[in-house]
């Protein structure tokens, strides 16, 4: 289902209150390039370093995900002790992430929780102790790549996953917050960040799924607004 923003459009660009920096120039390929950066953005996220390597993160946006990176002894069940992630780990949350994305399936997809004060960061002084999350991930060289995500606890709200980002971004000197803005998306609020770091430009897409404490997540790098559009629309009604 298409995105349909409250300031007048339906392609899931920013209308908000200031005014993207630079147009994307560069047109969308498929395949070669170079690695790109781990970390090119260096502020806090919600997905694991591994699932956004190529467009987020510090330990991926020093937050959530970034510093929930697979490790060997990752359990996921019982109490969460520490952050982690694994391919499975948690197939329900997995199976609500779009399988494909312009026709292709995922690089990557895995799925973990974070649960340290460090990694939930504002979260965590919202009173949640554990985030579980599962994404996949696309890249088409040169650092352009698109993250699809689903976070999830209980109680977990749509706003609270867009103030994470905002206030991680804000946090970060190298990161400069381009435009901010609110969108319909399958009937259901959500919000928009661009921003800049270097010479990469991201953006994050949060809003509600359709059930409760579940929370869908598009995070792209270098990609123009018809290919995030295309990311939001992969999750149809989820």
């Amino acid at each position: 289902m298409a995105a349909s923003s409250r300031f007048g459009g339906r392609d899931g660009r920013a209308h908000g209150r200031t005014e993207p920096g630079r147009p994307y120039q560069v047109p969308i390929g498929t395949g070669g390039g170079r690695t790109a950066d781990p970390n090119p953005t260096g502020y806090a996220g919600l997905v694991p370093r591994h699932l956004i390597r190529f467009v987020l993160l510090a330990c991926l946006l020093a937050g959530l995900a970034a510093c929930g990176a697979a490790v060997p002894s990752f359990d996921p069940t019982g109490a969460c002790t520490a952050d982690g992630s694994a391919p499975g780990a948690y197939p329900e949350l997995e199976a609500r992430v779009p399988r494909t994305y312009r026709g292709t399936a995922p690089e990557t997809l895995d799925s973990g929780r974070n649960c340290s004060a460090e990694t939930l960061g504002s979260l965590a002084q919202l009173g949640f102790e554990e985030i579980r999350f599962a994404g996949a991930t696309w890249s088409f060289g040169a650092e352009r790549a698109v993250a699809l995500a689903v976070l999830s606890a209980p109680g977990l709200e749509a706003d609270q996953i867009a103030d994470f980002y905002a206030t991680s971004a804000r946090s970060n000197s190298r990161t400069e917050i381009l435009a901010e803005s609110e969108l319909t998306i399958a009937g259901r609020s959500g919000r928009r960040m661009d921003t800049k770091t270097g010479e990469r430009l991201q953006t994050v897409v949060s809003w509600p799924a359709v059930d409760p404490d579940l929370v869908n997540v598009v995070v792209t790098n270098d990609l123009p607004d018809e290919r995030i559009t295309e990311a939001i629309e992969a999750f149809g009604d989820r």
